[in-house]
C-alpha cells in the first residue's frame, strides 16, 4: 500500500508539524509518520482517565502480552534484576559516583531494588497504583503514584533520572524530558530506553514486530534520529545512543519466536519443555531497543 499525506489534528510530538504520512502496512493504519521529522505516533490518543486504566494490576500479568502489558512481571523479577544490573553498569560508566537516582515509570520497583543494593539512593514514580503499592510495601522502595508532573519532586534533587520503556507511553514526550531536566542537578544524567522503529528487525517483521502495541499503550515510536531530537529539544546533550537487550526466560523467548519463525519456536519450545529449562534466563539483543544516555545541558 503506497503512503499518502494528510493533515492530522494532533500535531507531531517533536516538531509540532500537522502533516503526516500513512504507513505502508495496512495493519498499522492506527499509526502515522510525521512528514517533517519522521516521528511515528498514534493518530489518536486516549484521554488521561483512559490512560490510567491501561496500567491497572492486569497490565503486569497480561493474558495477551503481545498486544499490551507483560506476561507476569512479578514472576520475571529474576530476569528484570539481571537486566537492571546491566543497565546500571552503563549508567556507572558515565556516573561512577552513586548518588540519588529517580526511576520514572518504576513499575514494581525491581530496577530500583537492584540500584539500592549497589549503593544508590533511590526514588520512583509510576502511574500505576498497584505497582507503587508493591514497591512501597513489598520492597521498601520509596515511590509515588502519578505522572512525573504530579509527583512533586524538588528541582535539582537527582544525579540520574531513568526512563525504561516510558517515553513511548507519554502524550507529551518533550515536556516530560524537559521536566526531568529540572529535577537533575547540574551535569546530571538522563538514561532511557525505547523500542527502535528504525531497526532492521522492525522493518523486516512489519506489523508483527514486538514493539508495536495497542494504540492506548504505545503512543510514539522513536528511531535513533527522533530520540536524539527529543533529547536535544528537552535540554540535553546526547552522549550515547546504542542498542540494548534484555534477560528473558526461555519459555517467553520460545513464545515470542512464534511471531517471527514458528518452526524454530516449535523446536525451542519442545526442547525447553523436555529439559525443564522454561525459567532459565538468557540475554537476547535483536538490536531493536534503543538506550540513550544524555547529560543535562546548562
Amino acid at each position: 500500500m503506497p503512503t499518502t499525506r494528510f493533515e492530522n489534528p494532533r500535531p507531531c510530538g517533536l516538531c509540532q508539524n500537522t502533516v503526516f504520512e500513512t504507513l505502508p502496512n495496512p495493519r498499522l493504519a492506527h499509526l502515522c509518520r510525521c512528514a517533517t521529522c519522521g516521528l511515528v505516533q498514534a493518530r489518536t490518543f486516549p484521554d488521561a482517565d483512559a490512560l490510567r486504566k491501561v496500567y491497572r494490576e492486569e497490565y503486569f500479568k497480561s493474558a495477551d502480552s503481545a498486544s499490551t502489558g507483560y506476561d507476569d512481571y512479578e514472576r520475571d523479577r529474576y530476569c528484570i534484576l539481571k537486566t537492571a544490573a546491566r543497565r546500571l553498569d552503563t549508567i556507572e560508566r558515565f556516573s561512577p559516583t552513586r548518588g540519588h537516582l529517580l526511576d520514572v515509570g518504576c513499575a514494581l520497583g525491581f530496577f530500583l531494588e537492584e540500584a539500592k543494593s549497589r549503593g544508590w539512593q533511590v526514588d520512583g514514580v509510576d502511574i500505576s497504583e498497584h505497582a507503587v503499592k508493591f514497591a512501597n510495601e513489598r520492597l521498601g522502595i520509596p515511590a509515588r503514584v502519578g505522572m512525573l508532573e504530579e509527583a512533586g519532586y524538588e528541582p535539582g534533587s537527582f544525579d540520574v533520572v531513568t526512563m525504561w520503556d516510558v517515553i513511548e507511553h507519554v502524550p507529551a514526550p518533550v515536556s516530560v524530558l524537559s521536566l526531568a531536566r529540572t529535577l537533575l542537578k547540574p551535569g546530571g544524567l538522563l538514561v532511557l530506553s525505547t523500542p527502535d522503529v528504525g531497526s532492521t528487525v522492525a522493518k523486516l517483521t512489519g506489523a508483527r514486530w514486538m514493539g508495536f502495541k495497542l494504540a492506548e499503550e504505545h503512543l510514539y515510536y522513536f528511531s535513533r534520529k527522533t530520540v536524539t531530537l527529543a533529547l536535544e529539544k528537552g535540554g540535553y546533550q546526547p552522549l550515547e545512543v546504542t542498542s540494548i537487550g534484555k534477560d528473558v526466560a526461555l519459555d517467553f523467548l520460545a513464545r515470542r519466536l512464534r511471531m517471527y519463525v514458528p518452526p524454530l519456536a516449535a523446536v525451542l519450545g519442545k526442547g525447553v519443555e523436555v529439559m525443564g529449562l522454561d525459567r532459565a534466563a538468557v540475554y537476547v539483543n535483536p538490536r531493536d531497543i534503543l538506550c540513550a544516555v544524555a547529560r543535562r545541558r546548562d
